[in-house]
């Protein structure tokens, strides 16, 4: 027979952990009998959440075996110092995408308008303080490199807290440095592709093209697939047809003395 034990526990502040005491013992002169399994159940105080047990288990609840006297500690720490590190994949070194299978392991799945890119203006933010110096470059799941300057750049997201009505949880990645090399003549320099994230069979516009003579313009995808080849007729602008299937494109723009490929994602 199972027996749930569920008990409130007292917490105890102790090196930034609060820790509570449950003893099994106690228990053995309620009744309990050698050998009985028993669910333990940490219930942590508004704002903590359970962290792990003092023997290194992290089920909570969690079932023992009772066969001696033993005690055991719950460990918590506070819910509002809840972060993880934000999935974020660098797609031919042109594109930052947010991971979002990897985000919903973790019970998240935000809207586009909830992910922020930011610029590193100085020493970076800190996410548990108001305000701050980074800038907001973009919002939504991606973020190209076309038109940026060298810097370092991160994606935050901030949710509702299910474990603390008044500290949110706070997602970040790893701050990604964007070093613009291999561009040394100011022809080239604005190339952009507007939108870069498109809808299938939606018209893109490469701006920024390389006036002085025609430009060798290819279309690659993901699996290095030619897909357009076609000459610029030497204007700043030139209009491309997004794919009609979902996935990650190049575009290859070659003059002599350009050779730079941007990249576009179709949704």
């Amino acid at each position: 027979m199972l027996t749930t034990v569920s008990r409130r526990l007292s917490i105890f502040f102790l090196l930034l952990l609060s820790v509570c005491a449950v003893r099994a013992d106690e228990w053995m002169q309620s009744g309990l009998r050698c050998g009985q399994i028993v669910i333990l159940t940490a219930v942590p105080e508004p704002d903590y959440r359970f962290s792990s047990w003092s023997d290194g288990n992290t089920d909570n609840p969690r079932r023992v075996e009772v066969t001696r006297a033993m005690e055991l500690q719950a460990f918590f720490v506070s819910a509002c110092d809840a972060q993880y590190i934000l999935p974020v994949d660098y797609l031919f070194s042109q594109m930052f995408v947010l991971n979002r299978n990897t985000l919903r392991t973790l019970g998240y799945d935000p809207a586009a308008s909830e992910v922020r890119w930011y610029r590193v203006t100085g020493e970076i933010d800190d996410v548990t303080s108001a305000g701050g110096d980074d800038v907001q470059v973009a919002t939504g799941y991606y973020l190209s490199r076309d038109g940026l300057p060298g810097g370092q750049y991160y994606v935050q997201c901030e949710f509702p807290n299910p474990e603390s009505g008044r500290c949110p949880v706070v997602l970040r990645s790893p701050v990604y440095r964007i070093s613009l090399t291999g561009l040394t003549d100011a022809e080239g320099a604005g190339l952009r592709l507007v939108p870069s994230v498109a809808d299938k069979g939606q018209t893109i516009t490469l701006t920024g093209m390389p006036v002085t003579e025609q430009a060798v313009v290819t279309v690659f995808d993901a699996s290095g697939r030619l897909l357009l080849h076609a000459m610029s007729d030497a204007t700043e602008t030139m209009t491309l047809t997004a794919q009609a299937a979902a996935g990650c494109y190049l575009v290859h723009v070659k003059t002599s003395r350009l050779d730079r490929t941007l990249l576009y994602i179709v949704r």
